[in-house]
C-alpha cells in the first residue's frame, strides 16, 4: 500500500509546504519525549542517490500530558574533530522510511523510528556525529478508546506486523519491518502455542536465497528483488515470484523446475498471498486504497486453480479463500447493496450471497474459511460496525450474522490488516502494521459461530 521506499529531504516531499507552519512549533518537552541516540548510515536521497542519514527512534512518555503534533528534527553535522560539514532535516516515519502524516500527532507510550537526511558541505567528506534538535506542537492527546478490554483476545506482539502464517506443525510466525522489503529484509519471530512463548527466528528459508539463485530468476538487483513479492510457501518447498513485468512463476528453490502461472498482469499491482492447504495459495492485487482487487487461486507446483485474474469478479476486499482455492469469499456492489458472496472461482456465476453489509476497505484482513466436521463451512469476517471492529461469523446456508468478538485492530488507510487459521482451525491469528500494529489471537473454537 505504500507507494515508495525513498526518503524525501525536502519539505514538499514530506508532505508539509515549504513555508512556515500556520501553528508555532516549539521545543518538545524534555520529559515528554525521548530521543535515541543517532545511529549514521548511508541511505539514498529522494533523487536516488547516496545519502548519509541519521536514525533512531522517538518515545512519547507513558502518561505525558500531551501528544505531539508537527514533530519537526534538524541537525549539525560534525566530522571526528568536531568541526561543521553539514546539516540536516527530518520527521517521524514508519518502517519503510516514510514520513507519518502530520496531521496524526505521536501519543502518549507511543515509540516511532525517525529519521534525518544529512546533507554534507562536500561528497568526499564522512559525518563522525550529529547533533538533533527536535521542535513539536503540544496537542490534546486522542481520547481513550471507549471499547478498551477485549476479553476474547490475546495480543501476542506490537509492532509493525507484515507477514503472517501457521507452520503445518501449528507454530505461528510472523515478520515485522517495512512490507516492500524482501522477507528476508525482515525480523521474524516464531510463538509456540505449547510453550507459550515468542522467540525470533532466522527468516524462514532465507538461506535459500544465494546468489546463484538470484542470478538464475533474475532478481540480482535489490530494486528487482524487492519488486518480486518473492516468498516461499509455509507448506511447501517452492517460492512464488513476478519478474519485472509481473509475470507471475514458481519454482523450486535451487531455481530448477519453474512454471509460469499468469502473465500479462503489467497493469495490475501484486499486494501479497494468503496461504492455503496443499501448497495452495490466493494471490492479491490493487492500486491503492479504494481500489477494486483482483485475484487468482493456484498451487506452488504450477496448477492453476481460478481464471485469469483480469477475468475473476472485482472485490471490494481482500478475498479469503476456501482451503482447496477452488471458492473465494469476496464482497461486490450490487443493486446499491453491498453484498458478501462466497462463490467459484472457476465460474464466477456460481455461488452462494451470504449476507448483505458494510465492507471496510482492501486494507482489512481478509475473511477466513473453515470447514468444520461434517461439512459444514463457516466464514469468519473482520468488519467495522458503529465505530469499532468486530469478528463475525456466517455459516454458508444459514441466514444469521453472528457477532463473536470486539476486536482492537485499527488500521489506517496506507496500513494493512492479515489473517491466518490455525492448521487445527481452533485459532485465528490477527495482524497489522502501521502505528498500531501488532498480532493478536481470537480461540474461535472457544467462540463457536453461533454463540457469540
Amino acid at each position: 500500500m505504500r507507494r515508495m521506499l525513498l526518503v524525501c529531504a525536502l519539505l514538499t516531499c514530506l508532505g508539509w509546504p515549504a513555508a512556515a507552519q500556520p501553528n508555532p512549533v516549539l521545543p518538545a518537552p524534555p520529559d515528554a519525549l525521548t530521543v535515541s541516540d543517532p545511529e549514521l548510515v548511508e541511505g539514498v536521497s529522494a533523487f536516488g542517490l547516496p545519502q548519509w542519514q541519521a536514525v533512531g527512534t522517538l518515545t512519547v512518555a507513558e502518561g505525558a500530558p500531551d501528544a505531539l503534533a508537527d514533530l519537526i528534527l534538524t541537525a549539525e553535522v560534525l566530522d571526528a574533530e568536531g568541526e561543521l560539514i553539514g546539516e540536516g532535516f527530518g520527521a517521524p516515519v514508519d518502517a519503510c522510511g516514510l514520513t507519518l502524516r502530520p496531521d496524526a500527532p505521536l501519543q502518549p507510550g507511543e515509540q516511532v523510528p525517525y529519521l534525518v537526511s544529512l546533507e554534507l558541505d562536500d561528497d568526499a567528506l564522512i559525518p563522525d556525529s550529529v547533533v538533533l534538535t527536535v521542535g513539536a506542537t503540544p496537542v490534546q492527546p486522542a481520547p481513550v478508546n471507549p471499547f478498551a478490554t477485549f476479553p476474547d483476545v490475546r495480543e501476542l506482539f506490537s509492532g509493525e506486523v507484515v507477514r503472517l502464517e501457521w507452520t503445518p506443525e501449528g507454530l505461528l510466525r510472523f515478520a515485522v519491518g517495512c512490507e516492500l522489503r524482501v522477507f528476508t529484509a525482515q525480523a521474524w519471530y516464531e510463538y509456540d502455542p505449547v510453550a507459550g512463548d515468542v522467540r525470533p527466528i532466522d527468516p524462514p528459508n532465507g538461506e535459500a536465497l544465494t546468489p546463484a539463485l538470484l542470478r538464475q530468476l533474475e532478481l540480482e538487483d535489490p530494486a528487482d528483488l524487492d519488486h518480486a513479492k518473492l516468498q516461499f510457501h509455509p507448506n511447501d518447498t517452492r517460492l512464488i515470484y513476478q519478474d519485472r513485468i509481473n509475470t507471475i512463476l514458481t519454482t523450486e528453490a535451487d531455481g530448477s523446475y519453474t512454471r509460469l502461472l499468469w502473465d500479462f498482469l503489467s497493469r495490475i499491482s501484486l499486494q501479497g498471498y494468503v496461504w492455503l492447504g496443499d501448497a495452495r495459495f490466493l494471490a492479491y492485487y490493487y492500486g491503492a486504497y479504494g481500489d477494486a482487487v483482483r485475484y487468482f487461486t493456484a498451487s506452488t507446483g504450477g496448477q492453476r486453480i481460478s481464471v485469469n485474474p483480469l477475468d475473476a469478479t472485482p472485490s471490494l476486499i481482500v478475498p479469503g479463500a476456501s482451503p482447496d482455492g477452488a471458492r473465494v469469499v469476496i464482497a461486490i456492489e450490487r443493486e446499491g447493496e453491498t453484498i458478501y458472496r462466497y462463490q467459484s472461482v472457476v465460474n464466477p456465476s456460481r455461488g452462494d450471497d451470504l449476507f448483505v453489509g458494510d465492507a471496510p476497505g482492501n486494507n482489512f484482513p481478509p475473511p477466513v474459511v473453515a470447514i468444520r466436521e461434517g461439512g459444514q463451512t463457516e466464514i469468519y469476517v473482520i468488519r467495522e460496525e458503529d465505530g469499532a471492529v468486530r469478528l463475525q461469523c456466517v455459516a454458508v446456508g444459514e441466514p444469521t450474522l453472528n457477532d463473536l468478538a470486539l476486536l482492537p485492530l485499527r488500521v489506517a488507510q496506507d496500513e494493512r490488516g492479515l489473517s491466518a487459521l490455525s492448521p487445527d482451525g481452533a485459532t485465528l491469528a490477527l495482524a497489522a502494521d502501521g502505528r498500531n500494529g501488532g498480532v493478536w489471537l481470537v480461540d474461535i473454537g472457544g467462540l463457536g459461530c453461533g454463540e457469540g
